[in-house]
């Protein structure tokens, strides 16, 4: 037998999609085609899953917003992906244009605390922390770390679980929501079972928990968050006054 003194250590699937192409993720390369090839997008669309096509009915996985329950109760297991809402709508305008579309949005204190918990923990139940970023943030250990390592870094320096909720929802030139419905989470359950039921969705499984212990915020760290995701506040605060309005709990006006 031959034995080498060496051993073959991989690269890093997602340190070569950085050099490449400036991004780690996959969904994230193909996102920076939306803005800068948007035409080219459309030899894609066969990337959008048949189970979508045939529900009629676009998810948004905003991350850390139980959407991996959502997302494989509509589409099946492995389906659990972050693309934008740009992406779908690049990928076949007329579809996007023709299904139902909906997000999940939670409070960015309570959002905040669930991706530092999944930070910390490098994962979740279903879901571990990728490589890259588990590396990048293992001095992480207080909430300051985690807002320091956040602060001033581009959106691709940032795994999904970082990023303001509204970056995958929203246009970002006009900063108004592409999908049809917005639901909060833990404000709009009733609502949101009414909207899934309507798509033959009777009941979610609890999948890709994650633990965390309650984070006790102070002032400067909450000024600091809500800096960081005032793009967030603002798109929540809308979502409920669209409700005082009148216009229903999920609804929000879509851009073109």
């Amino acid at each position: 037998m031959t034995v080498f003194p060496f051993s073959l250590k991989w690269p890093d699937p997602k340190r070569v999609n950085r050099a490449l192409f400036g991004a780690y993720y996959e969904e994230d390369i193909y996102d920076r085609f939306c803005t800068s090839v948007p035409g080219v997008m459309r030899l894609f669309r066969s990337r959008i899953p048949a189970a979508m096509r045939a529900r009629n009915l676009i998810f948004v996985h905003v991350p850390r917003v139980a959407g991996t329950s959502i997302s494989t109760v509509l589409y099946g297991p492995s389906t659990t992906h972050h693309q934008s809402a740009r992406y779908f709508r690049a990928l076949d305008p007329e579809f996007f244009a023709r299904a139902g579309s909906f997000a999940l949005l939670r409070d960015p204190f309570d959002h905040f605390a669930s991706g530092f918990g999944f930070i910390r923990a490098q994962g979740a139940s279903d879901c571990s922390l990728s490589r890259v970023f588990a590396e990048q943030t293992a001095h992480v250990r207080s909430v300051d770390d985690y807002l320091s390592f956040i602060e001033g870094r581009g959106v691709f320096d940032l795994d999904f679980t970082m990023r303001p909720q509204s970056w995958f929802v929203c246009d970002l030139r006009s900063g108004r929501p592409l999908v049809k419905n917005l639901f909060l989470y833990g404000e709009d359950s009733t609502a949101l079972a009414a909207y899934l039921n309507s798509y033959g969705v009777a009941s979610l499984p609890w999948l890709n928990r994650g633990n965390r212990a309650p984070l006790d915020l102070t002032d400067r760290q909450r000024a600091r968050i809500r800096a960081i995701y005032a793009k967030d506040f603002a798109l929540i605060e809308s979502v409920r006054a669209a409700r005082l309005a009148g216009q229903g709990c999920g609804t929000v006006v879509a851009a073109e």
